[in-house]
């Protein structure tokens, strides 16, 4: 038979407790990351010129980006949520990871072309996080990239960087 604490205990609403002090800031730093990221990437496309809705220049769609994800991240830091926030895990790194190898990526783009860095990308990613069997991997590391380069360079006529792999076999 139950005791009397326990009945009243179960029978209690559950409410949902709202994040004070260190649950509260603790909520506020991913707002806060994204804050400063769509600050410096509106920043960044302001100055590549916005253009108009009519003719829109390079860095008006990045703009609006930045502007959604600075308002949506302003909000989070407003209104945190009462949901528990996730404990901190071994897996949590790999989000560190996957924006540790994007950003090696976007210097690799400029220095060396666009086909070493993103089959290197790629494959990490696909048999890192994605678990791929190493065939998988190493078909679709080199396959990807090599058909993206087809399509914007050749079909679309988007010029990318002058490529170190294309040099040395050509």
């Amino acid at each position: 038979m139950p005791s009397a604490t326990t009945d009243t205990a179960a029978s209690a609403p559950v409410t949902p407790a709202v994040p004070t002090g260190t649950a509260r800031k603790k909520r506020s730093i991913a707002p806060a990351a994204l804050l400063v990221l769509g600050v410096g990437a509106g920043i960044g496309s302001w100055q590549l010129r916005l253009g108009s809705l009519q003719h829109p220049e390079p860095g008006l769609w990045p703009f609006a980006i930045s502007l959604l994800v600075a308002f949506s991240a302003l909000i989070l830091l407003i209104r945190p949520g009462d949901d528990p926030v996730e404990q901190w895990t071994r897996k949590s790194w790999s989000i560190g990871a996957g924006i540790g190898i994007l950003a090696a990526f976007i210097l690799l783009f400029g220095a060396v072309g666009f086909l070493l860095p993103a089959a290197l990308t790629l494959g990490v990613w696909l048999r890192v996080f994605g678990g791929e069997s190493w065939r998988s991997t190493l078909v679709l590391a080199i396959a990807g990239p090599a058909v993206l380069y087809v399509i914007f360079n050749n079909l679309l006529g988007v010029p990318l960087p002058d490529d170190v792999l294309l040099r040395a076999f050509s």
